[in-house]
């Protein structure tokens, strides 16, 4: 996961370019064959998920100036590849850029979509499902994955890596964050990084949240300062409608 730094609640710390999760393990062949890599100028940048053969869910503020997109020609996608590489094998340029209302400066619906300039290969890509609900009022486990750094201000991972979560309840993630637009989780040991940008959240094998910030160093991941990842349910709709769900 890559972060930048936000002056958001006094601290906080953007996954766009960059991120790997700390303390995870490797990702195993076929465990999570919709991940894929976003590269800026042929590097590793954020992540994302494979919502069909021609579209790409990720993160906003990797590809977006607010609601805004950023020039589509930077960017492209390697899929199918537990280990990633800066060669252009498995790679796909994007056509387009969908940013949804993304505000930096609240970091509030921090989703986009990505439309490919041609179609994923078929059999190479299984879609990632991704939930129009999602409820919060207890806690639950979920997990996390990514190619970002492996600690703070450390190296990027060149292999998927996951790692298992407590999200946490509306009544503790809503003392500090929006918990329309937000979910907040943490862990034992570790958490997202920067590069983990854009990765997805799973909760039994469906895609609940989007990464979008931390609210401190890589590897720090409890109540008090969470990672926190965007809900997918609130802007489920129009996910489905720019990419034909």
């Amino acid at each position: 996961m890559n972060f930048e730094h936000l002056n958001l609640y006094n601290r906080s710390i953007i996954l766009a370019q960059q991120t790997r999760i700390v303390n995870g393990t490797d990702a195993t062949e076929g465990e999570f064959p919709y991940a894929v890599s976003l590269r800026r100028n042929s590097s590793h940048t954020c992540g994302g998920t494979i919502l069909n053969e021609k579209f790409i869910l990720t993160a906003a503020h990797c590809v977006c100036k607010n609601n805004r997109p950023q020039d589509n020609s930077l960017f492209s996608i390697q899929y199918g590849l537990l280990e990633i590489t800066d060669k252009p094998e498995n790679t796909i340029n994007i056509k387009e850029i969908n940013c949804h209302e993304f505000s930096s400066e609240k970091l509030i619906n921090d989703a986009a979509v990505l439309e490919l300039e041609s179609p994923i290969p078929q059999g190479k890509w299984i879609p990632v499902k991704i939930t129009n609900e999602f409820v919060t009022n207890e806690k639950q486990t979920g997990t996390i994955i990514g190619w970002g750094r492996l600690y703070h201000n450390g190296p990027l991972s060149k292999t998927l890596q996951k790692i298992n979560v407590e999200i946490y309840d509306d009544e503790s993630c809503g003392k500090k964050y929006n918990t329309l637009h937000h979910i907040c989780f943490g862990v034992p040991i570790g958490g997202a990084c920067n590069g983990d940008s854009g990765t997805a959240l799973l909760v039994n094998g469906v895609q609940v949240g989007i990464a979008s910030f931390i609210t401190d160093i890589c590897g720090t991941a409890n109540i008090e300062n969470p990672n926190v990842y965007s809900r997918i349910s609130t802007y489920y709709d129009w996910i489905a409608q720019i990419a034909g769900l």
